[in-house]
């Protein structure tokens, strides 16, 4: 592990980068001067078009473990289910997690356990986890991923600042690139029954459950989530409830 200078100079260096292919190989930088090389960035937690970039991986082909990884991740729909990523909605400065359930409450969430054991297939031990927030309710995370065993404790004691940094200028670089101007869509309000509907459905309530418990039928909490997932320009329930949750349309699902 380098010095905190030396890798707050690396975070500072992603001010001047326009490129987002080349600051991620800079934050391959980074993460090898702190000790844990594999990093991954989202720069939208709850954007069904958005997905993860892994530093480097635009300089070299996959491999064929990577891609299963990928697959499986996609399929299983773990982004939206992922402790980590639920947490990022919530903390706001570096947190660590690991595979053992510590980290943030999220983590102790019993359906998180299948996305524990999941990465904890492919040898991930935990990470160093960055929220990234930015305008209009739009949450990013950069992800220090361990692999080693690393001193997470200490790693992050030491270089706090400049992972701070690191995410605020990758999040900015986003937001600033041509593709993105003008791609943001107004935020589309839901109905205070659409908002009961998602709320409910987001502490894992089925259309029956729902149904029973605002008092009307369940073809009705199904027409107003579906309504929600309209909205929202989501794909499913789940994504509805996220972007929801994400845009502070609803209150905590925690």
């Amino acid at each position: 592990m380098r010095g905190q200078s030396e890798v707050l100079e690396l975070s500072a260096s992603l001010g001047k980068i326009s490129d987002l292919d080349e600051a991620m190989d800079q934050l391959r930088l980074i993460g090898r001067a702190i000790g844990i090389p594999v990093v991954s960035f989202l720069d939208d937690l709850s954007s069904q078009s958005s997905e993860p970039v892994f530093a480097g991986r635009a300089r070299h082909a996959p491999s064929q473990t990577f891609i299963d990884f990928q697959r499986i991740w996609n399929e299983r729909q773990y982004r939206f289910k992922s402790p980590v990523y639920l947490a990022c909605r919530t903390e706001y400065l570096p947190f660590i997690w690991q595979v053992n359930g510590r980290g943030p409450a999220t983590m102790g969430v019993e359906a998180a356990q299948k996305n524990i054991e999941f990465v904890r297939g492919y040898g991930v031990l935990g990470g160093i986890c960055v929220p990234i927030h930015a305008p209009r309710g739009r949450v990013g995370c950069l992800h220090f991923i361990d692999h080693k065993g690393v001193d997470l404790d200490q790693c992050l004691e030491a270089h706090r600042s400049a992972l701070i940094m690191a995410g605020i200028y990758l999040m900015n670089l986003c937001l600033n690139r041509p593709a993105s101007q003008g791609a943001a869509q107004p935020i589309n309000y839901l109905t205070r029954r659409e908002i009961d509907c998602v709320t409910l459905a987001g502490h894992g309530l089925t259309d029956e459950e729902i149904a029973k418990e605002l008092g009307f039928c369940p073809g009705t909490a199904r027409f107003h989530i579906d309504n929600a997932i309209r909205k929202l320009n989501a794909q499913t329930r789940v994504q509805a409830v996220a972007k929801a949750a994400q845009l502070g349309l609803i209150g905590s699902i925690a």
